[in-house]
């Protein structure tokens, strides 16, 4: 069993003079400031070291159990501050940025979308089946109208009438006439009438003036040339008809009227129509507007050209009469 220590053996404390703490006697040396230790001089002497200037007492105040840790110096809470955000800016990088690039061409789990590619794609030039019957569009295709017929030769026209007028005076016919360039050349005309009551016009380009007083537009036209219009006016009176029918020992009853007002071409070996007008003896002048579809003669036969459909004009004693015609082939 231990001795227990007399009073005198106990140790003592001593102030230290550095830091202003005391410590047990069984120290040698100040255990919280380590004061600096005597030393002995060159002739072997002991000569006690001379005390170090520490400032005042210790910073931070120890704590029972030998704790010596002091509070971080302000320097050194903004290095730690810094280097937070470094990190926090680091990791935003990540995730905003380097991320998506990462994850780019890849699709999200349960995506059924293929990653892209970053090969070029090469279109094959052969066409596939659908290409091949895919069906063509009417509209695309040229119309018969302005489809240069294999015998024309010229590539424009001229008229010799830009503007006139029918009058009781003069209310006979006026043929218009063609002339095709280059010289020499040849070609098929087109002529219709805006308004067939007030004035109509024949195939072969003989305008008549009809039972309605007014202005009409006759426009001449030709497959790959510009169309050329004439202005008409027709100022004759009710009574007055064109091409002298009215004499001649012509008869009327007033009301005439056409064999066929419509009829329809299901093949271009069709038998011609004649169109023929109940009512008066007097010669009629035949038109028709679109000798694409179908060509009447000058005494009312009508034959077949092509699909489509058109309206043939019958003037005689100052009336006006029409028939459509159709080509369903």
């Amino acid at each position: 069993m231990a001795s227990r220590r007399s009073k005198d053996d106990r140790p003592t404390m001593i102030h230290c003079e550095y830091c202003g703490e005391d410590y047990s006697s069984t120290y040698k040396h100040c255990p919280f400031c380590d004061e600096m230790e005597a030393d002995y001089d060159e002739q072997g002497d002991y000569e006690e070291a001379p005390p170090r200037n520490r400032g005042g007492k210790r910073l931070v105040t120890n704590t029972r159990g030998g704790g010596y840790g002091g509070s971080p110096s302000p320097l050194r809470m903004a290095g730690i501050v810094l280097s937070l955000a470094l990190i926090i800016a680091a990791v935003i990088i990540v995730v905003s940025i380097i991320m998506p690039l990462v994850s780019k061409g890849h699709a999200e789990p349960g995506s059924s979308v293929p990653p892209e590619s970053s090969a070029p794609v090469v279109e094959s030039e052969t066409p596939g089946p659908a290409d091949s019957e895919a069906p063509v569009d009417p509209s695309a295709q040229p119309s018969p109208e302005n489809t240069v017929p294999a015998d024309q030769t010229a590539t424009g026209f001229t008229l010799d009438q830009k503007e006139f007028s029918f009058s009781n005076r003069y209310p006979d016919p006026i043929t218009v006439h063609v002339t095709f360039v280059p010289a020499g050349s040849t070609g098929t005309i087109t002529w219709t009438s805006s308004d067939p009551s007030i004035v109509s016009v024949d195939a072969t380009g003989k305008v008549s003036h009809g039972t309605t007083r007014g202005s009409a537009t006759i426009t001449a036209s030709m497959p790959g040339a510009a169309d050329q219009t004439i202005l008409v006016y027709n100022q004759v009176t009710s009574g007055t008809s064109s091409g002298g029918s009215s004499t001649g020992g012509s008869t009327s009853t007033g009301t005439l009227s056409l064999n066929k007002t419509d009829f329809t071409f299901s093949a271009l070996s069709n038998p011609s129509v004649q169109m023929k007008v109940n009512g008066t003896s007097s010669t009629p002048t035949w038109s028709i507007g679109n000798t694409s579809v179908a060509t009447i003669s000058a005494d009312g036969v009508v034959k077949p050209v092509g699909p489509g459909s058109t309206t043939i004009t019958c003037t005689v004693d100052g009336q006006t009469l029409t028939c459509i015609v159709r080509c369903s082939f």
